[in-house]
């Protein structure tokens, strides 16, 4: 006479799903195997670069050109955060390939989380390692405050430089 609707949950029924639910989610967390830890300056470069250069430092084509590879991080620590503070705007050469892009100022980052970040940038993906400190970004800041952003590679070449 009455169907059942397949859709209604018996109250007695409604705790055990909520159990298997539980128990499902429980299980995803945790893989059970230990993180490896993250590198001295991994951190922000994931919170403030990954987004556009990807996590491993291979960019995203056509716009934003990777990190891995790229004769840009042979530059002295202070272009590099240059580039940072100030964003990067117009055509670009990175590893033989042409990026039209726009980067945005970084400045909101803070001095030793910008060293950090470029330390890191160098130390994976470059000949190697800066020390870049973060008084060094302080004065860098300092110098840099009331300029505009860079427009391409030759209006880099022309602020180093000026610079120290």
């Amino acid at each position: 006479m009455f169907e059942r609707n397949p859709l209604i949950v018996k109250p007695h029924c409604k705790h055990s799903l909520l159990l298997v639910l539980l128990v499902l989610l429980a299980a995803c967390g945790d893989s059970g195997e230990p993180e490896a830890p993250l590198a001295e300056g991994e951190r922000p470069y994931l919170r403030h670069c990954a987004s556009c250069h990807g996590p491993e430092g291979q960019g995203r084509a056509p716009t934003f050109p990777p990190l891995a590879g790229s004769e840009w991080l042979e530059l002295p620590p202070r272009a590099l955060a240059a580039i940072v503070l100030l964003g990067l705007r117009g055509e670009i050469e990175v590893a033989g390939r042409r990026y039209n892009g726009f980067m945005p100022s970084l400045q909101h980052i803070g001095d030793a989380e910008l060293a950090d970040i470029v330390n890191f940038s160098t130390s994976r993906w470059a000949s190697g390692a800066t020390a870049l400190t973060a008084g060094d970004v302080a004065g860098l800041r300092t110098r840099l405050a009331g300029r505009g952003m860079l427009e391409g590679r030759e209006d880099l070449e022309r602020l180093l430089e000026t610079l120290p």
